[in-house]
This record gives structure tokens, C-alpha cells and sequence, in this order.
């Protein structure tokens, strides 16, 4: 018998798309509420988990028709810190067409648009993407007519491609530790079964970071479920560069190499949470393994612009759970003249611009103390870009259960500096003490150092400096602080920024112009107690005149008043030189006024010894700062000066009180 072959496919070609059209006509006529209890009911028995959605499944018609579910979730570990593993803001399930010609409706693509996915895991080490089937028996069920046969475990389908559109993705690692946050902009993930490769295409990105766009393979799907990915192959874009990841996760361990290139090293910042300065081009070689029970990370390799440097860090716990983190880093060069700092982040609409400080601006807390062990040790060989070459430079930091140390030390130019941080966690509230010492360093470059407006340009100086604090803060420490810090300086510059409220007779005295005054020497003392600095004597000379006076600096509110007594050298401007009060502080204005008035205050019977007569004499020794060595003579030159110097209103109040015989008030101290 012959078969009609052309009137056979004539009528499949007519009957197919009757069949798939009337397979969509009747999904969208049916009640899918059943369809939707069965699928809930499958993944419960597969994963253990609920899921549930905020409105009902429906179907979409078009070219692809599709399952669309809005207000997804689904159930989180027990332990978990939220109740829901994620939450999808809209889930679409495309049917595949060659199931519908069958008559049957079965997904072939599924795409998650604003899902939020957090992933972390206990102090155990367990993550909730462990997922089991309810514990329902495995025995044997005589009711089902299989009691001589095992009860399988559930499996649901596989849908062998998933794509992702804005959805974020949160992994913690557990307590203290601070979450990775990644934005998924778009992401496809394919393979062929759960055990095969799983190939990706993806833009993703760390939160106001620049998205990675990556292609290749990435494990496969069971390997991540059971937190063992396997090979990994990454290639793609970074930030106008290239980057690759390549490497495997697997039960041996963990090693990955990843090299990158581009144009501006910064694209990390957001990354590894660094505010890193930006520079380039930049080439990076970076390695990732497990050792032993700790992770190794190790950079070769590093170069930004005319920087080249090489680290290693190593993560691991000691016996008692504790984790240590051993950092050492070595830097051959660093070009600051091709490193910008990292752009501040801009203020909310409607604040204030933030206020110039003269203190730290973050107040770093001691109260992570004793839970890491950390030891970071930086070394530099060069370090150019500032007005004087830094070489043979070392950092170190070192913190235990019971210490905490910060100390470093380098070469500026032709003299050098160091400093020494040390926290004593003993009693209740702890001691810190900080020593720091700079012996003729450039004060421009001492300031860029510290992170520090000194305010003085083109001046070389000394700098010693001690001071204790009790508290658990940088704020705390300040707030007690006792101490002595002496400075000195020889010729150099203050900006005109710096001279901000001063009256114009001063500012005329001192010929200051758009670029400043220049000064001739600078020094002073000042004797911290109770996070006040008093500033007890200060001297400096300039063209025109010398200048002596003192007040303070509170540490506490960032207040200060200063008073100046200048005497001129000449008699134009002995018209000019009459003493002045200057006070200011931050988040409040400079402002100065002339006190002619003091001068008479300032001295004692007899004849007035001359300043500029004795700064003259202290010039005549050789290779000496005659400011520095004025500075102890100063109360002798005018003995009146200690008791007109200005005072933060808490200790003049004091003073008044035994002036007059009264006692303080009791103070109360805080429980």
C-alpha cells in the first residue's frame, strides 16, 4: 500500500498549529489554580521548601507562550536571618512549543526579573542552599502497590535555561563578617543537566560599581547546590579592560587565577570595599587557594602607572576558633603624582557641605578588639609625587586578644620620621598612647602623610609629639587626652585660606597677598590635659615683624582662640602692630579682632625687653630654628602673656571660682 506522503504532511502542517493554538486557548480557559498547587506540592517534595505566590499563576499569550507568577517566595533555612530565600518580583515560565504540539504544557525557559537572593551560611559552615526532601519515609507503601519496592525521592524537571533581569544577590559568610552585595543587570545561565557545565552570560556588578561582563563556564548547578562548583572559565570586560577567571572549587580546594587590565585601578574600589585611589593603566595577577584550614591569597604582580608592588594575605583560625589574618605587602615603588584619591561620596540633597576638620573625621572603634588576630606588615622602597623623596619605608600593624600596635617609620628628603600607636585594652575603658617624632621633614609632606591640612607650605620642621588618652574610640581617646606636643619650623609659607578672619592692620602687617604670608621660623609648645591643648607659648618671625602669643585647641567641640602680640621692625608698621584675638573652630568662621588694649597687660615694670632684638641674637647660633630657641624665653619677655592666654569656658569658669575662694561644683559622674 502507497502513503499518501504530501497529503500526510499537508495535514501536520495544518494540524500542528491547531493543535499548540487550541493547547493555549484551553491553558488560558482552564482554572490553573490545580496546576499551581501540583507544581508547589513538586518543589516542597524535591527542595523541603514552600513557595508561594502573591497573585495567582496566569497565562501569557503571544509568540512565546508563558506562565506568569508575580510576588514569588521562597522559604529560607530555618536558622536563616530572613524568613524567605528569595523573593522575585516576577516570574515567567515559557512553554515549550514542542510540548504544547503534544498536548502537553511543560517549561523549557524560565526568566526572574527583581529577585533579591541572599545566600549565607551558619557558624557551622552550613549555607541554605542545602535543600533536602521532607523527611516523608522511604519504606515500603502497600498502598500504592509497591510494598517489595523503595520509595524514590521526588525530582523535579529540569529546565535547562534560567534568565535573570535586575535582581540582587547577597552572600554572607556569617556574624561580623560584612555581606557581599552583587546586582545581577542581566544574566543567562544554560546547561544541558544538572551535572553538566553551566555556561553564563552576565552583567554583574558590585552596588555603584562598575559591572563585570562575563562569558564561559562556571561550575555546573549541583556543584553549587552542594558548595563545590567545579572548573571555572571566565572571560570578559572590566571597566574598559579585560579580565579572566580560571581555576576550579572543588573537594581538593580552591584555586583560581584571575588577571585583569584596563585603564584606571579604581574599578576594584567597590569590590573588595577600598576607598582605592584612581590610576592607570593598570596590569594585576592575582591567585586564590586553600591551604591546609586557611585561604591563601597572593598578587605577584601589581602594576598602576609607575607603581609596582607584591603582597600576600593569609586567612586561617587558630585552635580556639579564632580567625587571623597574617597581611604582608611590598611595594618596590609607588608614584603618588599618578594616584588620586577616591572621590568622596556626594551629599544627600538638601545637607549642608561637610565642614573642614583638623581631627580625624572617622572615629575608629577599638570595641572589634580580641575577635581577630591581625598582622599587617608594608614595606616601601620608593615613594615619590611629594616635594621630597620617601625611602625605606615600613608600616606595621598587630593586634591580639590583649594588644593592639600601629607603628612606622620612614625617610622624607633629608630627615625622617616615625610614630607609635599603642592600645592597652586593660581596665574598663582602655589606654592608648601615640608617639610621634619628625626630624627636619618637609610640613606640606608630613601633613599629606597624616592625611592633615597643616596649613603650611614650603617649611621643613621637627615635630615631637606625646600624648595618652583613656576610651574605646578615637573620639574617647581625644576627649582625655594629656600630653606635650612641640613643633617648630623654619621659612615657609601659610596659604591665604589659612588666614581667614584676620583683621586687615594684621593681614597688612604681614604682607599677605592671594598666594599667603610668608614666615621666616615658627614654633611653639602645647601642654594637653584633660583634651585641651593649651598652646603655652608660641613664636613666629615674619619680614616685618615678630610675633608671640598662645591659647588653645579644644579636642572636644574642634574650638580654638588664639592671641597675637606682634612688634614691628619698622615705623610704618609699628602703626600696624597692635595685638589681636583670633578664634574659630570647626562648622564656625575664623573671626579676629584688635585688642590695643593687651599690650599694656602683657608687660611688667621697668623697661620692655625688644623681641625682634632677642630673635636676632638666637639667629646668630649656627644651624639653629631662632624661633624654637626663643620660644622658652618668651614668658621672661613678656610676663604678663600666660594669664591674658584665652581658655575654653569650662576651665575659665574653674579659674574664677578659686579666684574666689569658691569650691568647684561636684561632678557627677556617669554609671
Amino acid at each position: 500500500m502507497r502513503i499518501p506522503w504530501r497529503r500526510v504532511i499537508l495535514a501536520a502542517v495544518i494540524l500542528v498549529p491547531v493543535v499548540a493554538v487550541g493547547t493555549i486557548l484551553w491553558l488560558s480557559t482552564r482554572d490553573l489554580s490545580r496546576y499551581q498547587a501540583r507544581l508547589t506540592e513538586q518543589i516542597r517534595k524535591v527542595t523541603g521548601r514552600e513557595i508561594a505566590a502573591r497573585v495567582p499563576l496566569s497565562v501569557k499569550l503571544g509568540r512565546e507562550p508563558a506562565l506568569v507568577a508575580e510576588g514569588v517566595t521562597l522559604s529560607n533555612a530555618p536558622w536563616a536571618s530572613r524568613p524567605e530565600l528569595a523573593r522575585v518580583r516576577r516570574l515567567t515560565m515559557y512553554l515549550d512549543p514542542f510540548s504544547l504540539f503534544l498536548g502537553e504544557a511543560r517549561v523549557g525557559r524560565v526568566m526572574l526579573e527583581g529577585a533579591d537572593i541572599t545566600i549565607e551560611r551558619n557558624e557551622a559552615g552550613d549555607t541554605n542552599l542545602e535543600m533536602l526532601p521532607p523527611p516523608d519515609g522511604s519504606g515500603p507503601h502497600a498502598g500504592e502497590n509497591r510494598s517489595l519496592r523503595l520509595r524514590t525521592n521526588p525530582a523535579f524537571p529540569w529546565i535547562g535555561a534560567i534568565e535573570v533581569r535586575d535582581s540582587t544577590l547577597t552572600i554572607s559568610e556569617g556574624a561580623g563578617k560584612p555581606a557581599l552585595v552583587l546586582n545581577v543587570a542581566r544574566g543567562s545561565f544554560k546547561s544541558t543537566a544538572a551535572n553538566q557545565p553551566l555556561q553564563i552570560d552576565a552583567s554583574i556588578g558590585a552596588p555603584q560599581g562598575t559591572p563585570l561582563e562575563l562569558t564561559g563556564t562556571m561550575g555546573s548547578f549541583d556543584g553549587w547546590m552542594r558548595g563545590l562548583p567545579g572548573n571555572i572559565d571566565l572571560q570578559g570586560s572590566f571597566g574598559g579592560g579585560k579580565i579572566a577567571i580560571k581555576g576550579s572549587v572543588g573537594s581538593k580546594g580552591t584555586a583560581l587565577q584571575m588577571t585583569s587590565e584596563g585603564p584606571d585601578f579604581a574599578v576594584f574600589g567597590p569590590y573588595l570595599r577600598l576607598p582605592l585611589p584612581s590610576g592607570g593603566p593598570y596590569t594585576l595577577t592575582a591567585k586564590i587557594g586553600t591551604q591546609r584550614n586557611g585561604l591563601k591569597v597572593e598578587v605577584p604582580s601589581l602594576k598602576v602607572g609607575a607603581s609596582e608592588l607584591s603582597g600576600e594575605a593569609l586567612f586561617r583560625a587558630d585552635r580556639s576558633g579564632t580567625p587571623v589574618a597574617t597581611v604582608n605587602i611590598d611595594a618596590s615603588r609607588i608614584d603618588l603624582a599618578g594616584l588620586r584619591a577616591a572621590p568622596a561620596p556626594a551629599p544627600a540633597a538638601g545637607t549642608p557641605p561637610p565642614q573642614r576638620r583638623f581631627l580625624p573625621t572617622s572615629q575608629l572603634q577599638a570595641s572589634w578588639l580580641g575577635r581577630e588576630a591581625i598582622s599587617v606588615t608594608a614595606r616601601v622602597g620608593e615613594l615619590t609625587g611629594l616635594s621630597g623623596k620617601i625611602t625605606n619605608g615600613s608600616v606595621s600593624l598587630s593586634s591580639s586578644e590583649k594588644r593592639f600596635a600601629f607603628r612606622g617609620a620612614a625617610s622624607v628628603g633629608s630627615g625622617s620620621v616615625g610614630f607609635d600607636l599603642v592600645f592597652d585594652p586593660t581596665g574598663r575603658v582602655g589606654q592608648t598612647t601615640l608617639t610621634a617624632t619628625a626630624s627636619k621633614v618637609p610640613m606640606g609632606d608630613l601633613g599629606a602623610l597624616l592625611g592633615l591640612d597643616l596649613g603650611l607650605k614650603d617649611a621643613v620642621g621637627d615635630l615631637d609629639l606625646r600624648l595618652r588618652g583613656a576610651g574605646r574610640s578615637a573620639g574617647g581617646a581625644l576627649n582625655s587626652a594629656s600630653g606635650v606636643i612641640e613643633f617648630s619650623a623654619g621659612k615657609g609659607t601659610w596659604p591665604a585660606d589659612g588666614l581667614a578672619g584676620w583683621p586687615a592692620e594684621s593681614m597688612r602687617l604681614l604682607n599677605a597677598g592671594d598666594g599667603g604670608a610668608g614666615f621666616n621660623c615658627l614654633a611653639g609648645r602645647f601642654d594637653v590635659s584633660g583634651g585641651v591643648a593649651n598652646l603655652r607659648r608660641l613664636v613666629f618671625d615674619t619680614p616685618r615683624a615678630t610675633w608671640v602669643g598662645g591659647g588653645y585647641v579644644s579636642l572636644r567641640n574642634e574650638g580654638w582662640e588664639v592671641i597675637a602680640v606682634p612688634e614691628a621692625r619698622d615705623g610704618p608698621g609699628a602703626q600696624l602692630a597692635a595685638p589681636l584675638r583670633i578664634k574659630g573652630g570647626t562648622g564656625r568662621p575664623a573671626a579676629g579682632a584688635l585688642e590695643p588694649g593687651l599690650s599694656k597687660l602683657l608687660v611688667g615694670g621697668g623697661p620692655v625687653p625688644s623681641l625682634t632684638a632677642a630673635l636676632n641674637q638666637a639667629a646668630r647660633q649656627p644651624n639653629a630654628n631662632a624661633c624654637a630657641l626663643m620660644a622658652p624665653r618668651v614668658e621672661g619677655l613678656r610676663p604678663g602673656l600666660r594669664a591674658q592666654l584665652p581658655t575654653p569656658s569650662g576651665d575659665r569658669d574653674r579659674t574664677n571660682r578659686r579666684a574666689q575662694g569658691q569650691s568647684p561644683a561636684p561632678r557627677r559622674h556617669a554609671e
